[in-house]
């Protein structure tokens, strides 16, 4: 099961975020939670793309927000599909194309035609059923397709004080006018329950893998009640940011500058994802930040409950024994760190640490954690062998099996951010137990920046020592281990049978 944009400390169960997830934190208790798990890009559809590939943007494709996922990928519930007789479905949201192209299968006019959605439920990227949808709370655009369609059969309008058409208009944080009983969470929630029990009811010889997908807790910060002021006296953590704060980059410097958009690196009209909301004045968090940060907990404890909901179910059904659930997020949110929100090119852990839990019971160690590195990219190759399967020899990631058996095995010498921010700048990060190296390659301009972090002296990673005379035996230590594993991950290569 997939959230939207959660960062790694927003489970009560993490210890730092005061949020209310008795679910998940169960959930933990029963099984494995990771504390250094990582995207593979920290936007939703490269790293969603990778969820159902096992593959990085670059080789995949779909590097940004606004491309689209070849339909012919290599895809994991079609490996399960034709390996293991697995029968698959994607419920919520997919993201695998572009929201707002003309022409796109998730854009208008086709995510609006409301017929068609009425009779086609699939085939989707391997995927032998779909229900889904797009965008997020109030955005025009996320009255669409199925989750559309659910909200038209029930008298829900696609206008106010529902869904918004003039960006002026919108409430960014607060209360949603919707009803509890309409949030795309709770179709989300009633479409994976009915799914569940017509596999008991009509194909329980049969396994199933089934992807579950909340659009929450994404921005726009708004949520119905009681979720909206159940934080209401909650006092997140001050936000890791100081008056000066400088990385040195130029994407930073033009990210606090508000200038992103005159380096020229950009090839569409839309705006940056990395920027800068609200403005503040100082180290500390204002007002608004401080009520963007308690309706976000409060979207996360609308998750939270809704997947208890999914678990009690599956109890129900005589599912859970032999079921292997995982939790994750797409990316996180920076969230008012470094003085940024959303996410984008700028790796901080806040936007590229996510939530992992996996629960497996006779399998998976109740209650236990693991600080051994792991990627989203590694989940598809993982998944395929639990359920007794090789991995397609196109899938990139690492074999994680044992370190769910036995966590702490630290299979990974680090993980590999894979990051096209723009046609004019590659940020390429190489994360280790000890350290962070981020190499931006600015092509536009045929030169190079880097980054690096010191997590045992700096855990904030406010202090860049990439050019810190000391640092560069480190430096080259690290740009070698990063470049030996992307020729490692460059196969298959084809036999060669003779000598010319």
């Amino acid at each position: 099961m997939t959230t939207d944009q959660q960062r790694a400390d927003l489970l009560g169960c993490a210890g730092r975020v005061p949020v209310r997830t008795p679910r998940l934190d169960q959930f933990r208790e029963q099984g494995l939670l990771f504390h250094r798990a990582y995207a593979a890009c920290p936007l939703c559809t490269p790293a969603r793309a990778t969820l159902v590939t096992g593959q990085y943007p670059s080789r995949h494709g779909a590097w940004s927000i606004g491309t689209a996922l070849d339909e012919d990928c290599v895809s994991l519930p079609r490996q399960l599909a034709e390996q293991g007789g697995y029968r698959t479905a994607m419920i919520g949201k997919s993201h695998l194309q572009p929201g707002s192209t003309p022409g796109s299968f998730e854009a208008p006019p086709r995510s609006r035609d409301w017929d068609f959605f009425r009779n086609w439920q699939g085939p989707w990227y391997g995927f032998d059923e779909a229900k889904i949808s797009i965008g997020h709370t109030h955005e025009p655009h996320a009255y669409a397709m199925h989750y559309g369609l659910w909200l038209r059969d029930r008298g829900i309008p696609d206008r106010e004080p529902y869904f918004y058409t003039n960006p002026d208009g919108r409430q960014s944080v607060g209360e949603w006018a919707l009803p509890e009983a309409f949030h795309p969470t709770k179709w989300v929630e009633e479409e994976t329950l009915a799914y569940l029990e017509r596999h008991q009811a009509e194909h329980k010889d049969r396994p199933f893998f089934l992807s579950v997908n909340f659009p929450d807790p994404h921005r726009p910060f708004v949520v119905p009640e009681p979720w909206c002021s159940l934080h209401e006296d909650a006092e997140p953590p001050e936000p890791v940011r100081t008056r000066d704060e400088d990385n040195g980059t130029t994407l930073y410097r033009a990210t606090r500058e508000g200038r992103l958009k005159e380096l020229g690196w950009h090839d569409h009209a839309g705006p940056p994802c990395q920027h800068l909301e609200p403005s503040a004045t100082g180290p500390g968090r204002s007002e608004e930040e401080l009520r963007m940060w308690r309706v976000y907990m409060g979207m996360q404890s609308m998750v939270d409950h809704s997947f208890g909901k999914i678990l009690d179910r599956l109890a129900e059904l005589g599912l859970d024994g032999n079921t292997l659930v995982v939790f994750l997020s797409d990316h996180g949110d920076l969230m008012g760190d470094h003085w940024m929100w959303s996410k984008g090119g700028s790796h901080y852990d806040a936007a590229v640490r996510i939530p992992l839990l996996m629960r497996w019971p006779g399998h998976i160690p109740a209650g236990s954690s693991s600080d051994s590195l792991i990627s989203q990219v590694d989940l598809p190759a993982t998944l395929m062998r639990a359920a007794g399967l090789d991995p397609h020899p196109r899938m990139q990631g690492v074999d994680q099996l044992a370190e769910l058996l036995e966590p702490n095995r630290n299979l990974r010498e680090g993980v590999l951010i894979d990051h096209r921010v723009e046609r004019g700048l590659y940020v390429n990060s190489w994360i280790t137990r000890t350290h962070r190296l981020s190499v931006h390659s600015i092509l536009a301009e045929k030169r190079d920046e880097m980054e690096l972090y010191d997590f045992t002296e700096d855990p904030d990673e406010m202090n860049n020592v990439a050019l810190n005379s000391e640092q560069q035996t480190r430096i080259r230590q690290m740009a070698a281990q990063l470049i030996r594993y992307r020729m490692g991950i460059a196969g298959p290569w084809q036999s060669r049978p003779s000598f010319a």
